[in-house]
């Protein structure tokens, strides 16, 4: 798991341990580790994002 741990620690968005559902914006706890080797959590019928809403929105401001 040592590789997944790495992974989990290289990015800022993944090291805070938080996704978020894009549908309702249900926040949740996630082991990011745990996730990368073993799949992502889901709400509301669709995978979680590691982008918070402020970042979901941002984003969506870039692409438009």
């Amino acid at each position: 798991m040592a590789m997944y741990e790495d992974m989990a620690n290289s990015h800022p968005s993944l090291k805070r341990g938080m996704v978020w559902c894009r549908t309702c914006s249900r926040p949740q706890r996630v082991d990011s580790a745990g996730a990368l080797q073993n799949g992502w959590p889901k709400c509301c019928g669709y995978t979680m994002t590691i982008d918070s809403p402020e970042e979901q929105k941002r984003l969506a401001a870039k692409a438009s």
